[in-house]
């Protein structure tokens, strides 16, 4: 079994994240395809107001409740505001009695401005399976779309902010079991998704490093729109200095992608133990995208 396949065999949750535009949304799908296609019942959930997937793949409407996708797997599109009202709905039973305490005009702006809770409750959502709280979720595998790396972060470090606010009660417990699950490397895992360019390199290794420190755990990294280089790096550079005009400089234009790729994968490669391509993939066909990311994931 190729190592990322193996990787992500056991995992309950994958939070797919990485710098804004990096293809992160292109990675989750693939992730999640692959993952169906080994047997497993997978669930796609993208964080947020508005659904990305809805226009990628031509459907009619994506939300709160999970809809079957031909690919096999389902999708979500899951906000702070649809999971807090389904998780206190599931305890109080009557739609009347949340709209009396939830839709009025000053517990809607203590809720907006709380912190972290919005992020609490989508994150409480997303391990409610595993705990075993609220509505059940019967999946053998979540793949996060999640936020990008700054505010997937803070996703991931809201239930220790509210335990420090928190100790005592419900919510302290709920915050507790929120952190076991997602610092577990049993029960979850992590994918960063970068270009190889500087910006997106190094955002991926700050992002990296703050797992590690902060939560003890290693993101596996994928770098998406490869660019495979169609000879070795010292026959471009033959091919460089023998031939003059069109020909020599673009053996010198692909020498020095081949170069700076090489460069970023080294870096890359120093902070984690698995690093894989995605190559760039010349299509504006959503299946053939998904299709040929899900291989060289499957290969890598």
């Amino acid at each position: 079994m190729p190592q990322n396949q193996a990787r992500w065999a056991d995992k309950r949750i994958l939070f797919v994240s990485g710098k804004g535009g990096v293809g992160k949304s292109l990675v989750a799908a693939a992730i999640a395809q692959e993952q169906a296609r080994a047997g497993r019942k997978v669930l796609l959930v993208e964080i947020g107001d508005t659904s990305y997937y809805k226009d990628f793949w031509g459907l009619p409407a994506v939300s709160h409740e999970p809809i079957p996708l031909k690919q096999g797997f389902d999708l979500a599109l899951w906000s702070g505001e649809s999971c807090l009202r389904e998780y206190v709905l599931h305890y109080l039973k009557l739609e009347k009695l949340y709209h009396l305490f939830f839709e009025n005009k000053v517990m809607r702006s203590l809720i907006n401005v709380a912190p972290g809770l919005n992020e609490i409750a989508i994150l409480g959502k997303i391990t409610s399976g595993i705990r075993r709280v609220g509505p059940p979720l019967n999946y053998d595998l979540i793949v996060v779309d999640s936020y990008a790396t700054g505010h997937a972060m803070a996703l991931l470090q809201a239930p220790k902010g509210m335990m420090e606010a928190i100790k005592f009660g419900p919510m302290g417990h709920h915050s507790r079991e929120m952190e076991a699950v997602v610092q577990n490397p049993k029960l979850t895992g992590y994918i960063v998704v970068t270009l190889l360019e500087e910006m997106p390199v190094v955002e991926t290794l700050e992002f990296n490093e703050q797992l590690k420190r902060e939560m003890g755990v290693e993101a596996d990294v994928v770098g998406n729109k490869f660019i495979e280089e169609p000879a070795s790096l010292e026959d471009l550079d033959k091919m460089s200095q023998q031939n003059t005009g069109g020909l020599g400089d673009f053996a010198k234009y692909l020498k020095s992608i081949g170069e700076r790729q090489a460069e970023f994968l080294g870096k890359l490669k120093s902070l984690s133990k698995n690093v894989s391509v995605v190559p760039l993939i010349f299509s504006n066909d959503p299946s053939q995208l998904v299709a040929g990311a899900e291989e060289a994931l499957r290969q890598a």
